[in-house]
């Protein structure tokens, strides 16, 4: 029988229902809860074990959509509490989110062969530009989404990818490639040639998981040492690193995301701990978000993470199949997505990109009530669909 407990909800005053798993026993992560949210909302609470209760979710969520000839936007938070985020569309081709700008030659051929992806991972947006890990492919695709034309990294040459999980771009338009099976970071120039490979040095080996490129730096999650790798990204040298095994504050166990806040700050997603690290900017360790369980605003395996322009913070987590949003001080806002292999389903959402502005093509996809702020691109290894894309922001 659902009985109904009182929590806070940072995101909405409005008052609504959700599902959220059946609570563990311990009296911490009751406390642990109820402090980190600070606005009244109620929740519906089934006696139902986690994954069951996503599938639950997610079909409210995203069953009427689709369900209907003309198909609805898809709202997080769910009705009736006041939309924060909308899906706009679910892809796996280029020119299923914008159509190509032909010249009369390419008109006259029959037009362009729509790029696609086949096992996306790591994800990135840069200047109108989605830049896509492809495992299945062992590339990494270049999307223009303003001409609909596409092009790709590491297909071919002395730097062929193998597994490309994670990429990011410097503000001189660098694109660093992140390989675990070649055991470096291999950094391309906007004509696809090689600009520099980061590797240890000194016979060591790493397994990079993910990246972030900050004021001439370049941090590098790995899991061979289990540790935060800094190199220094003009000469490829290995400055320093950040943490050790473990699951104290500091240590990780299997880091697999890396992001720099607005305002300097280092966050790492230390996996099979099920949390997010927060450093400052002398690499200090400051504080921990989330924790291994199964109660609202704990985590089972997060991967990728972002920061929205607002400070949002954005976590891909594979295991319960939905993206944690946290505000700037590491409390839950709400949960994103779900294991629904539907619209708005993230079935195991990995790479996470922020855009801040995207084509008008592509924007006259937002609803005329929303409005939207910023923009969230995801992708999943499984579902029908694997790159989705949201709007950020409030009802008008």
């Amino acid at each position: 029988m659902p009985q109904k407990v009182i929590i806070n909800s940072v995101f909405t005053n409005e008052r609504h229902s959700q599902f959220f798993p059946e609570p563990r026993a311990s009296a911490r992560a009751d406390a642990r809860m109820l402090t980190s949210l600070n606005k009244l909302s109620t929740y519906e609470k089934p006696t139902l074990n986690a994954m069951m209760l996503g599938i639950v979710l997610c079909s409210m969520c995203v069953g009427c959509a689709s369900q209907s000839p003309t198909m609805k936007p898809v709202y997080f938070p769910v009705p009736p509490a006041a939309p924060h985020v909308v899906h706009l569309k679910s892809f796996n081709h280029l020119h299923d989110l914008i159509a190509p700008q032909l010249s009369w030659v390419e008109k006259i051929r029959g037009g362009l062969a729509s790029p696609f992806v086949a096992a996306p991972a790591g994800i990135a947006y840069h200047d109108q530009h989605l830049y896509i890990c492809d495992t299945g492919q062992g590339c990494v695709h270049d999307w223009n989404l303003n001409t609909g034309k596409a092009s790709r990294f590491g297909d071919s040459g002395p730097a062929t990818l193998e597994s490309p999980v994670a990429v990011a771009i410097d503000i001189s338009n660098k694109v660093y490639i992140a390989d675990t099976s070649r055991g470096e970071v291999v950094i391309f120039n906007q004509s696809g040639e090689i600009a520099n490979r980061l590797k240890p040095g000194d016979g060591l080996s790493m397994k990079p998981t993910a990246l972030a490129v900050r004021a001439g730096k370049v941090y590098v999650a790995d899991i061979v040492t289990h540790r935060i790798l800094i190199f220094d990204a003009t000469t490829g040298n290995l400055d320093t690193s950040i943490g050790r095994t473990g699951n104290e504050l500091g240590e990780f166990y299997f880091p697999l995301g890396v992001a720099i806040t607005n305002d300097g700050q280092l966050l790492v997603t230390d996996s099979m701990n099920g949390r997010v690290q927060r450093f400052d900017d002398k690499f200090s360790p400051q504080s921990a978000i989330g924790s291994l369980g199964d109660r609202y605003g704990d985590m089972g395996r997060p991967r990728h993470l972002v920061v929205g322009p607002d400070g949002v913070i954005f976590v891909a987590d594979t295991e319960f199949a939905h993206v944690h949003m946290f505000n700037s001080e590491g409390q839950l806002l709400m949960l994103l997505g779900g294991p629904a292999d539907l619209p708005g389903g993230t079935p195991m959402p990995v790479g996470l990109a922020i855009a801040t502005e995207l084509p008008s093509a592509i924007r006259s996809q937002i609803p005329q009530s929303f409005n939207a702020k910023y923009f969230l691109f995801v992708s999943n290894t499984l579902g029908s669909h694997r790159l989705s894309l949201y709007a950020v922001g409030e009802r008008k």
